[in-house]
């Protein structure tokens, strides 16, 4: 049946139209880091009368409107409801149908959403179902072409489908300003990288000497395929060349992909650093930077979770081909509607590929990704965002913002190629300008960058735990030239005392069995002040600005750090840890008793009662460790029993006013005793003491109360303490 009256009467274009000519607006996203765009749209809900109600939309789907169908479909699914009557609607869902568009930010959403609303009996707008407007590959209309999405091919290996590819490739070479600089500079190639040959030549295995040349790199999961892989066995195949047939599904296809694209080399860690060589596996990773970053894209395998998975899936296309006429003067073309969420990339960044660890300073230190998700493609440069399905935003994640990266990669080059300081600036009577570049992208500081960077990092897991800090190696290489500070396993000299407070969440079984996932580090990670020591989840790093900000302004007292210093595993400074020290003098307070050690046996233990009388900060240590979660899990990840083990509590400042509640306290570290040196410790968690204005006991109840008015009588307690000074080294 053709459309109804009404579905034919909607003009499409006049409303995105109507929508994209409205006055620019602030979007309301400030912060420190990030920036105001001042690119809002807001909503356009009323356009066209549908239907009078919702019972008449559900009568003109039935008599045969598809279009109708398709609202009345989408919308009836959300409503958990299993006995639907036309009285129960007309009751509980009063006021004409409408179309009309979402309110929109084009530098991340790209263009508006159609939505289906209803007027409410107050005027208001309820949403029942948006829609994402696009028009075919094939069809284009001639106009507002930049507010329609794309349609996506069913099959991602198609000629179609890596043209696509091809020409994100191709325009970022050769328009995007911000790239440019990117594109003009011959790289050194890696050691070893995988001619990709040809449909007549099998891909194979080469030594490069450093010649220049283009490469592709590859970041995937092995999902633990060791078989296909650069060893003694196979490194004569390799080679030789191996038929592309017998490779692995997820590198054969990042193999056609690299045809595709016109490149001749790529690079596969797997088959380009060899696996059965401690010493050339920890060579070649002191290179990632230069790897990733020196490559002219990274394939991103978001949709693999093994090397035997494959980069192209079969898309579920569950578009409809149903849609409205772009009308025109000249003539018609044809505009198709999608579910809003159809192809949103939140299966991209929850892939399995998002939680691994190396798959992070990879993605962030290429200068271009190509990402095969699920449901579609996606590019990444420092220009912008664009994915298959039509829309060119920035990155819907802070952090993945490749702008920063790419810019302090190449102010990185420029310093370690900068001439011989002056013979004024040797006398210091000139200083060295330093231009922060940064603030020009709405970033406060680098430190900022680096801790949002980490705050992520620590969501993803690892293999092998002592991968922890080589993971991170590479960004933390690009990093020091622009920092021009000392890197400390995961933590920078100049920014240390700001980021001793952290707290890693706990992870946790999937299948809930336990309170708390029971693994503990294999072996050593790195020092007890660093946020690597453990394992764990994230912490809310990205807020580190908070405290190093306040450490400027409201502080009291700050701990002396007498000397800080890491040990690496070989030469590499950014690489493994397997030593450290923090000396570090301020106010040590000994501490009687702690809990009991978090067990399976004991998820959620009680107070004992026979517990020795504590003083009310002992009391704040006791609890913390027993009831808070990251201070149980914490202490479960980090105790190492001794006899006649002592503990304590050591104050690292004291605020007139803290970060975030601007209320007086102390901040401090638990530490324990390692039993190998006199006044050697090591870290066992974190704890804060405020004082709090007392609000009334009936407002937030006798527990809160309760526990308000013992940390001010431990603030008291800290405040008033005559303990002295004493000077502890932290391992």
């Amino acid at each position: 049946m053709p459309l109804c009256r009404s579905c034919q009467d909607f003009d499409i274009r006049s409303l995105l139209f109507e929508s994209a000519g409205q006055d620019a607006q602030s979007t309301g996203l400030t912060g420190r880091l990030y920036s105001d765009t001042n690119d809002y749209r807001p909503p356009i809900p009323f356009h066209h009368k549908l239907h009078d109600g919702i019972v008449s939309l559900k009568q003109s789907a039935e008599r045969g409107c598809e279009l109708c169908g398709l609202f009345w479909v989408t919308w009836i699914n959300t409503v958990n409801k299993p006995d639907i009557t036309e009285e129960w609607l007309d009751k509980t869902f009063q006021g004409e149908v409408y179309l009309g568009c979402s309110g929109w930010i084009a530098s991340r959403q790209g263009s508006p959403y159609i939505t289906l609303a209803q007027k409410t009996v107050n005027g208001t707008a309820r949403t029942l179902a948006s829609f994402e407007p696009f028009a075919d590959r094939d069809e284009l209309p001639s106009d507002g072409l930049h507010l329609l999405g794309r349609s996506i091919y069913e099959d991602p290996a198609s000629k179609g489908c890596l043209a696509v590819a091809a020409e994100w490739l191709n325009a970022c070479l050769k328009e995007h300003e911000k790239c440019g600089e990117q594109a003009d500079i011959e790289k050194p190639l890696p050691t070893r990288v995988i001619d990709v040959g040809d449909e007549n030549t099998p891909p194979k295995l080469i030594t490069t000497g450093g010649k220049p040349g283009a490469w592709i790199a590859l970041s995937y999961c092995w999902g633990g395929d060791s078989v296909f892989i650069h060893n003694d066995s196979t490194v004569a195949d390799l080679k030789s060349g191996i038929p592309l047939e017998k490779y692995p599904r997820t590198l054969r296809d990042a193999i056609i992909i690299t045809r595709a694209l016109g490149v001749k080399y790529i690079w596969i860690d797997a088959l380009c650093i060899k696996q059965d060589s401690r010493e050339d596996w920890a060579a070649e990773a002191s290179k990632m930077r230069e790897v990733y970053s020196g490559a002219i894209v990274t394939i991103s395998a978001a949709n693999s979770p093994s090397t035997q998975s494959g980069i192209f899936s079969t898309r579920k296309v569950g578009m409809s081909k149903l849609g409205f006429d772009w009308k025109m003067e000249e003539k018609s073309g044809k505009v198709y509607l999608r579910s809003g969420s159809e192809l949103w990339d939140h299966s991209l960044q929850t892939s399995a590929l998002q939680t691994r660890g190396w798959t992070l300073q990879e993605g962030l230190l290429a200068p271009r990704t190509l990402s095969f998700g699920q449901q579609q493609m996606m590019w990444e440069c420092p220009e912008h965002q664009a994915d298959e399905g039509g829309r060119i935003t920035q990155p819907t994640q802070e952090y993945r913002s490749k702008g920063f990266i790419q810019k302090m990669l190449q102010v990185g080059r420029q310093e370690v190629s900068k001439s011989e300081p002056t013979l004024l600036e040797r006398l210091h009577i000139r200083a060295p300008k330093t231009e922060e570049w940064w603030k020009s992208l709405a970033i406060e500081s680098p430190y900022d960058k680096w801790w949002e960077i980490v705050e992520q990092y620590m969501t993803r897991s690892l293999t092998k735990d002592f991968d922890v800090l080589p993971a991170l190696s590479g960004l933390a290489r690009a990093f020091e030239p622009v920092l021009k500070d000392e890197y400390l396993a995961g933590h920078w000299k100049k920014d240390f005392m700001p980021s001793l407070m952290w707290s890693r969440n706990p992870r946790c079984p999937a299948d809930e069995s336990s309170r708390f996932d029971v693994a503990i580090p294999s072996e050593y990670l790195a020092p007890s002040w660093s946020w690597a020591s453990i394992l764990g989840n994230l912490s809310a790093m990205s807020t580190t600005w908070k405290t190093r900000d306040s450490l400027a302004s409201s502080v009291l007292k700050v701990a002396e750090i007498i000397d800080v210093h890491t040990v690496t595993k070989g030469d590499d400074p950014f690489g493994q840890v397997i030593g450290g020290e923090l000396k570090i003098r301020g106010r040590f307070f000994p501490i009687k008793t702690m809990p009991p050690v978090w067990s399976l046996d004991n998820q959620f233990p009680e107070e004992p009662s026979d517990l020795p009388k504590l003083t009310p900060f002992e009391k704040i240590v006791y609890n913390s460790s027993r009831t808070v979660d990251v201070a149980i899990y914490e202490w479960y990840q980090s105790h190492k029993p001794h006899p006649a083990q002592s503990y304590g509590a050591f104050e690292i400042v004291r605020w007139k006013g803290a970060p975030g509640s601007g209320l007086p306290g102390s901040d401090f570290l638990m530490v324990e005793s390692t039993g190998e040196k006199e006044d050697e410790y090591r870290r066992i968690g974190n704890v804060r003491v405020r004082k709090n204005p007392l609000p009334n006991q009936d407002e937030v109840g006798p527990d809160s109360f309760a526990f308000l008015v013992l940390e001010n009588q431990a603030y008291a307690e800290v405040e008033n303490s005559k303990v002295k000074k004493k000077t502890i080294t932290i391992v």
